[in-house]
């Protein structure tokens, strides 16, 4: 996050004594990029570092599907299974090393464990459900068309209100758009969202003593540890290194007589990919607008699209929660007899949802994806 936040119980100055009940609190540096990124004081009741037990070690290796060729694709997440545990049984479909993004269904429950990720920034997207974050940092309800950022080297854990599935995507700088900010991190008239649209947690602390499991996550396995204290033990934090939510119905798209790039549209950026969101808008209004995207071939990147609802006008055939991966190098665009219905569009308004995420580097796909592609999807645009 750019802005500078506090909850809590702090001591007046940083790096001092801060007793609570007789008892000494214990402060923590919460940071990105060594001393000198962005971090967060964090002050806990017990030694943050206390591990009662090493448990075991779980592979994560990823199956490339090496024969897919070099094309477009479609995945139909709809035909995935349901996950386990939406953060160690998450399926991955398509990755490369700056980027995995992976999907989720679960049903209602709490988590039984406590997560963090040592290697990657995470965003989750709630396609469908209702959920209860709760972290070290406090508790945000997130719901249908909510996005979740999750910094890397965070502890939290889930409580699912009903059955829900999550687009997630781990990579690393998640930050706002620096076009979008001021130099003093403030969001500048003309931006995508302002900072009020941005919902931060409220602290809760535990101060319970049990058996509690933390999972660490790297890019390649889990390592499982045991707690004796509750890992929620914060009484007091502050800084610029959080979790926060935002909503996809709060984003204000900027429209034209004539159509926008997706740039437009940039809702995160990230080490090596952006994300966007096309969110209900007006359509472009010159009287000789073609109101729907133009064919493009972005040679140097790659674009994955998640449809989450409305009607998506430049391609049939696509259901709510199916994925494209559209390749640089291969030209894509408007389906046959798209451009012709758009006409009649221009001035009206679009309801479509959909998370676009934009890749400097190849996407890899994975073995899991294979069971849920539509081979004929690189002819749709000749079939149709």
């Amino acid at each position: 996050m750019v802005f500078y936040y506090k909850q809590g119980e702090l001591p007046k100055k940083r790096h001092t004594v801060f007793t609570k009940d007789g008892k000494l609190v214990r402060e923590e540096v919460f940071g990105i990029n060594g001393f000198s990124g962005r971090y967060s004081l964090l002050y806990h009741l017990n030694p943050p570092t206390r591990i009662v037990r090493l448990e075991e070690w779980k592979d994560n290796s990823i199956q490339e599907w090496k024969s897919s060729g070099y094309r477009h694709h479609k995945l139909s997440t709809s035909k995935l299974r349901e996950s386990n545990d939406a953060f160690l049984d998450r399926i991955t479909l398509l990755f490369n090393e700056d980027t995995f993004i992976s999907y989720v269904k679960t049903s209602e429950g709490e988590s039984k464990v406590f997560y963090r990720n040592a290697d990657f920034d995470e965003i989750y997207y709630v396609h469908e459900g209702e959920i209860l974050f709760k972290s070290l940092f406090g508790e945000i309800n997130v719901s249908q068309g909510d996005y979740l950022v999750v910094p890397r080297g965070s502890t939290y854990t889930f409580v699912f209100k009903k059955y829900s599935e999550l687009l997630v995507v781990e990579g690393k700088q998640v930050e706002l758009p620096k076009n979008y900010r001021n130099e003093y991190g403030q969001l500048v008239e003309g931006s995508f969202y302002y900072n009020r649209d941005i919902r931060l947690p409220t602290l809760r602390t535990y101060d319970e003593k049990g058996n509690y499991r933390l999972v660490i996550k790297t890019s390649n396995g889990f390592q499982f540890v045991e707690l004796d204290t509750h890992p929620f033990d914060v009484v007091g934090w502050d800084g610029y290194l959080y979790p926060f939510a935002l909503s996809v119905y709060d984003l204000e798209p900027i429209t034209g007589k004539l159509h926008q790039p997706p740039t437009m549209y940039t809702t995160f950026t990230a080490s090596n990919f952006v994300v966007c969101t096309f969110v209900p808008r007006l359509f472009d209004y010159h009287p000789q607008a073609v109101p729907i995207s133009y064919y493009h071939n972005n040679v140097d990147a790659d674009e994955m699209i998640f449809y989450s609802s409305g009607q998506f006008m430049s391609r049939r055939g696509i259901s709510k929660g199916d994925i494209t991966l559209h390749r640089g190098g291969h030209i894509h665009g408007p389906q046959p007899g798209a451009v012709e219905l758009s006409l009649n569009k221009r001035g009206t308004y679009n309801d479509e949802v959909a998370v676009m995420v934009e890749t400097q580097k190849r996407l890899k796909v994975s073995l899991y994806a294979k069971e849920i592609d539509d081979p004929s999807y690189p002819l749709s645009w000749y079939n149709y």
